[in-house]
């Protein structure tokens, strides 16, 4: 069901799936990415210096806001009101900033962005408190323009996503971890999160059921192809474009979908297996772990995992109206892809041609 052949992936490559073109990015409608920061500043900022110290530091490490991003294009495809589109973009980000920031204190992880992560800074307990002050930010944004279906939605959502970080706590260090529960987690996890912030975006404009249905799968294809390569770069890339420690999700125990793939290899599965059941010496180990996955070939794979997601996310987006706003949306769920093919690249040709 999830793994991907050569057809699929020379088909993406032929569609120019991995290249953004430039005329593609000067057409599309630009990202208010300022304004939605300043809202963000808003909403956070109290009057009380020392939580607006734990505010202004976790702004200041604010990534890509991708999410943000698929809710403001996915509403920008009907008419709609841009006030509203602002405060429910803004929702979203304060919720995945909330989700990030709970994550930390559970990993115990101490980088986030390449910088102290808030839980290192101000310790688990502020961190804690500011996660929840950021969700019921996000909730009395939302409960402003009384959009009952977003706020459903949303708080479906979040109940998903913290079953996913109680699923994955039980799988730690689980060799025999399935691709269906990898992909059950993975939904949890992230794809869920995305999938609402495209469906969120149709359902604050004037989208149709049909839309509103085509946007929801898209987003669910972007986020598993999201996932998918996280898992990947964390084993290939360095540690500066990381943010954080190469292999940080193996110390973790976090059993990926490069792992998994590497334990099926004939060859490469049975060294893996030994090497991750001896989890007190896996930071000794992880330079040959690394290895060893990167040499069964199961980085390659899994990018065709990923790649075959995304062919199916742009098969939702063929029956949306066709536009600038189509293009935002197509050049925003690309973007990350493109910047990660220099390093993809030497695992996977194709995308080496593109970068």
């Amino acid at each position: 069901m999830y793994a991907a052949g050569d057809t699929t992936t020379y088909r993406l490559y032929q569609r120019g799936v991995f290249v953004i073109a430039q005329q593609t990015a000067l057409k599309s409608a630009p990202f208010p990415a300022e304004l939605i920061l300043n809202r963000l500043r808003q909403v956070t900022t109290t009057g009380n210096s020392r939580i607006d110290a734990v505010m202004d530091y976790l702004l200041q490490g604010s990534g890509k806001m991708l999410r943000p991003r698929l809710v403001y294009h996915t509403a920008e495809l009907n008419p709609h009101d841009p006030i509203v589109v602002r405060d429910v973009a803004t929702a979203v980000e304060l919720i995945h900033l909330a989700s990030l920031v709970h994550d930390d204190v559970i990993d115990n992880s101490q980088l986030r962005r390449g910088r102290d992560s808030l839980n290192a800074h101000f310790g688990n307990q502020i961190s804690v408190l500011a996660g929840d002050y950021l969700f019921a930010a996000a909730f009395n944004l939302i409960n402003r323009h009384q959009q009952t279906q977003v706020m459903d939605n949303i708080t479906h959502t979040i109940q998903v996503m913290c079953s996913g970080e109680i699923i994955q706590l039980g799988q730690a260090y689980n060799v025999n971890v399935s691709l269906d529960e990898y992909y059950d987690k993975t939904y949890r996890k992230t794809a869920c999160l995305f999938a609402s912030s495209c469906k969120i975006g149709a359902l604050v404009s004037e989208a149709s059921p049909d839309q509103v249905k085509h946007l929801d799968q898209f987003g669910l294809c972007l986020g598993y192809a999201y996932q998918i390569i996280d898992d990947v770069m964390d084993l290939v890339a360095d540690s500066q474009s990381l943010g954080k420690p190469v292999g940080n999700d193996i110390t973790q125990g976090n059993i990926t979908l490069p792992v998994i793939l590497a334990l099926s290899n004939s060859v490469a599965g049975v060294r893996l297996r030994g090497l991750l059941e001896r989890r007190n010496s896996i930071p000794a180990s992880l330079g040959e772990i690394i290895n060893i996955i990167t040499e069964s070939g199961s980085i390659g794979l899994a990018i065709e995992h990923a790649a075959a997601f995304l062919d199916r996310g742009l098969e939702h987006l063929k029956e949306l109206p066709p536009g600038e706003s189509l293009e935002a949306l197509k050049s925003t769920c690309m973007g990350f892809i493109h910047a990660y093919s220099p390093v993809l690249g030497r695992f996977y040709p194709i995308m080496e041609r593109q970068a």
